[in-house]
């Protein structure tokens, strides 16, 4: 799955991609802001992809003028409860500082409200790390105890009526940044590069409103489901 928005493009990582994503969040500057900091081995990041390489994870390298600068995510979909999780580390200090993040949270939002048609989701974030934590609040999302905190880390939620009402702001933002200011749509994601095993592992299962989406993508490239 390719999404492509805001000058930016966020393709569906493949198990090739895995060794970078691997290297990344092993380096100090991520793997400092992350709860769990235990280095990873090359056998347990490919348990780790193959544990994710299905209808209920959406992993997305971040991708600026064909320069992979990030991963972001939404994990442990609930398709019954409409939820699920999310998270983003930008790897290039580049873009630390600039606004590429916050457009990256609203393509992902836009993606688990809109597309996907999902009612909440939630976020776990350090509580020292003010950056994210600051990140977040702009987005919309606020406190909640519905997952357990513990002493280093505090759960947030960010709920589809809470970001609807907080999103106009958001894209008068993204208009002035880039020219772009209309939500997510299915005219910005395509399934160019997912294989026939791509589209039985990742897509044939999917609950039939979700599905439905994958198949007006394909129809408007006058493709199925294989």
């Amino acid at each position: 799955m390719i999404i492509k928005k805001y000058g930016l493009k966020l393709i569906r990582i493949k198990e090739k991609d895995i060794e970078l994503i691997r290297k990344k969040r092993n380096s100090s500057d991520i793997n400092n802001l992350m709860h769990d900091r235990k280095k990873i081995s090359p056998k347990m990041q490919k348990a780790w992809f193959t544990s994710v390489n299905n209808i209920y994870n959406n992993y997305f390298i971040i991708y600026h003028k064909n320069k992979k600068i990030g991963l972001i995510n939404g994990k442990n979909s609930d398709y019954t409860k409409r939820q699920s999780e999310g998270g983003m580390f930008i790897w290039d200090k580049d873009y630390w500082d600039t606004t590429t993040p916050a457009l990256c949270s609203v393509i992902m939002s836009d993606f688990t409200f809109l597309i996907t048609n999902f009612n909440r989701n939630y976020i776990k974030i350090l509580k020292s790390n003010k950056k994210a934590i600051q990140h977040n609040l702009f987005l919309g999302y606020v406190p909640t105890n519905d997952l357990p905190s513990d002493d280093e880390t505090q759960w947030y939620v960010l709920t589809k009526e809470n970001y609807l009402n907080r999103i106009p702001k958001l894209r008068k933002g993204a208009r002035v940044i880039t020219q772009d200011g209309e939500p997510l749509s299915i005219n910005n994601i395509d399934f160019s590069d997912d294989s026939k095993k791509d589209f039985e592992l990742l897509y044939k299962p999917l609950p039939k409103y979700v599905r439905n989406t994958v198949e007006l993508i394909l129809k408007r490239n006058n493709k199925k489901l294989p």
